[in-house]
Parts: structure tokens; sequence; C-alpha cells
């Protein structure tokens, strides 16, 4: 019997049929989402801004009405320089006549007197201070937060009322504790702040403490005597 002949070999390689591509639909749900999500985190980031920001806005250019506690003296204050111990109306005073020299912006351990201190007022310092209820913590936080200021001083008033007082001209804060969030919002707005009189002159003067003598009392001028009528002839 005649055998088949044997399947014949193609040359070369074999040929592989073409793999058939599915395109799959583009992810739209993803996208969108994505979007969504973007365009919430950026409006959560704008309105947290926006709010941040007028926060300090308002901080620097009206803190008056931007911290709570804050007492604003009413009326014109006197700025003139006068000699000896001056009564003022309120301890610490805020504002009001004063000597001619102001008290160098530093941390004092002893009290100073008042009306170098109003002077440094009137060239836009803040000055803090404290009496006895005032704890050691709080006295070293205040210290940090005063030392190395140009503008910023400190001292013990023993006879104050409140336990800590942050002044600046026309202005007053009383706050228990160095840790009421005042005591920041007051020193980053008053020092050398908007209400300043004298805006930019250096809180330098005297670095004395203790209390001024009263100014000596003005002595009348002698009235001359009338001359002498000559004797009659």
């Amino acid at each position: 019997m005649p055998k088949n002949p044997p399947p014949s070999r193609r040359s070369g390689s074999t040929r592989r049929s073409a793999s058939t591509k599915v395109s799959k639909p583009f992810p739209w749900g993803v996208v969108l989402g994505s979007v969504a999500l973007g365009a919430a985190l950026v409006g959560l980031l704008v309105y947290a801004a926006l709010n941040q920001g007028g926060g300090v806005s308002q901080l620097v250019s009206d803190p008056d009405n931007a911290i709570p506690d804050v007492q604003v003296a009413e009326g014109e204050l006197g700025r003139q320089h006068v000699e000896g111990a001056v009564d003022y109306p309120q301890v610490p005073p805020n504002g009001g006549d004063h000597n001619g020299t102001p008290q160098t912006c530093a941390v004092y351990t002893e009290p100073i007197a008042p009306e170098h201190a109003v002077h440094s007022l009137e060239h836009g310092a803040v000055w803090v201070t404290y009496n006895e209820s005032a704890s050691e913590d709080d006295v070293e936080t205040l210290t940090r937060e005063v030392e190395n200021n140009q503008y910023r001083l400190m001292s013990p008033i023993p006879d104050q009322e409140s336990p800590i007082t942050l002044t600046a001209w026309g202005r007053t804060l009383d706050v228990d504790s160095a840790d009421d969030e005042q005591v920041d919002q007051f020193l980053e707005a008053y020092t050398n702040g908007p209400q300043t009189p004298e805006k930019g002159a250096a809180c330098i003067g005297v670095t004395t403490t203790g209390p001024l003598e009263p100014a000596p009392a003005q002595t009348p001028a002698a009235t001359p005597s009338a001359a002498a009528s000559p004797a009659p002839q």
C-alpha cells in the first residue's frame, strides 16, 4: 500500500494569531470622585485660612475689639512732662502726665517709678506688672516674653489688685495667669502698636528703681520792697 506522505513543514517560525484587545471603559467615577474630594479639601483650607487670617487681621487693625477683656481709657490722656511724683487714678497707670525721661525697657525685679514707665508707654511700650499672687511659673513665663524686646518692660507692683496686669498707652488687661491666651494677644497687638502716641521713639532712659520723690514746692519769689522815701528837708 502506498504510504501517505509526511506532512509538509513550513519554513520559518509559526505565526500566532493576533490577540484581541478588549477596550475598558474610562473610569469617570474615580476621576469625578477625586475631583470632588480635592475641591472639598481646597474649600476647607480656604475657609480655615480666611477665618484664621481674619482673626489675625482684626488683632492688628482693631485690637481694642479683638481682645475681649481689654479696658480702653476714655477721653484724652495728659501728656505733659512734670517733675516729681504723680497721683495717678489707677494702679498701674495707663497714661497721663509723666516724667520727662522714659524707663528703659527691660525686666526689673524691683518696683519702678510709674512716672518713668508711663513715658515708656507713650513711646509704644507694653508694661507687664504682677503682685505676690502671681506664681513663679507665671513670672518666668512673662520674663521670657519681655526680655530682649525693645518695647516691653516688666516690674512688680505689690499693691495692684490683679495678679498680672498688662498695660499699654490707654489700654489695660488684667488676668489671673500667664497662660491666658489674651496675654499673647495683648503683647502682639500693642507692642509698639497703633495706640502709640509717639511712634518710633526709643524706649531708652533711666534704669533706676524705686519711687520718685515729690516735686519740691515752688517758693514764691520775694516781692521787692518799695524804695524808702527820702526824708523831708
